[in-house]
């Protein structure tokens, strides 16, 4: 310390000739310009050098991005019809979590971090606050409001009567996803009572079994679907870019649009409009 751009930039060609990630350069950059302003020193990474050579690196390691597939409407009937009516708490958890995760175009994050206390039901709709989410640097918190609907996969009507199964009390502010434990004698499953929520490797589990049962590529899919198969259906019926990234707590059009996959309708369009 200080270092040079001149040993900086080798350093980079280093870490792309041992194939590192893109992402990998970008978090040395921004590691080194770091320590160095924290410091006192003259950012090296400033560099006309060190940001050609970052450059190049990262165009060099640059690989097609492959996004999971979202979640449709269909799929989500599919899952209340098959595992939405039993019996079993754990069904009903993941059941619970798929649907508001997709109509809140819910991060996983703020899915599990829900506790009982942030929820509450009018005649016509549900509030749910998020305390903290990846875009409110500042902790403000938002709500999110979603509608009941008369359909089986209607998230209010399924977050009522998951509440009601597991015995939750909306006036605690503990995890309403909580880890499950089985009783055997009883031959019934409860929530723990500890603070803990489901872990996004469980959760993630959970998911991709059940639509595996379903007979679909679970390969395809991710806990980041239930938000991008929202964000899509929204997208597809036209809803409002102002509401549209409220309600997803977006700060830019090209975040919001990142999650969106037209339909075949919506992209015909395009060509049907040009008058010719």
């Amino acid at each position: 310390m200080p270092a040079t751009d001149y040993h900086v930039s080798l350093y980079l060609i280093y870490l792309m000739q041992n194939e590192c990630s893109s992402s990998k350069i970008e978090e040395v950059i921004y590691s080194i310009a770091w320590a160095h302003n924290i410091a006192g020193y003259n950012n090296p990474c400033a560099s006309e050098l060190v940001k050609n050579v970052a450059e190049g690196a990262k165009r060099q390691l640059s690989r097609p991005c492959s996004k999971k597939e979202p979640i449709t409407p269909e799929i989500l009937t599919q899952l209340v019809n098959r595992f939405g009516s039993t019996e079993n708490l754990l069904d009903k958890r993941i059941v619970t979590m798929c649907l508001i995760g997709y109509a809140g175009f819910l991060r996983f994050s703020e899915i599990v971090n829900i506790r009982a206390c942030d929820i509450q039901f009018q005649s016509t709709h549900m509030s749910i606050f998020i305390e903290k989410s990846k875009t409110d640097k500042y902790r403000q918190g938002s709500c999110v409001i979603i509608a009941k609907s008369n359909n089986i996969t209607c998230p209010v009507t399924c977050l009522e009567s998951y509440i009601k199964d597991a015995d939750i009390n909306l006036e605690d502010d503990k995890f309403i996803f909580r880890q499950i434990t089985f009783f055997k004698k009883a031959n019934t499953h409860k929530l723990r009572n500890d603070s803990r929520h489901i872990s996004y490797t469980r959760a993630r589990e959970l998911l991709l079994e059940k639509l595996q049962c379903l007979g679909l590529d679970k390969t395809k899919f991710g806990l980041h679907s239930l938000r991008s198969g929202g964000a899509t259906s929204a997208a597809n019926a036209g809803i409002s870019d102002r509401i549209f990234k409220k309600h997803g707590r977006w700060k830019s059009d090209r975040a919001k649009d990142g999650y969106v996959k037209e339909d075949l309708k919506t992209q015909l369009s395009v060509s049907q409009n040009l008058g010719i």
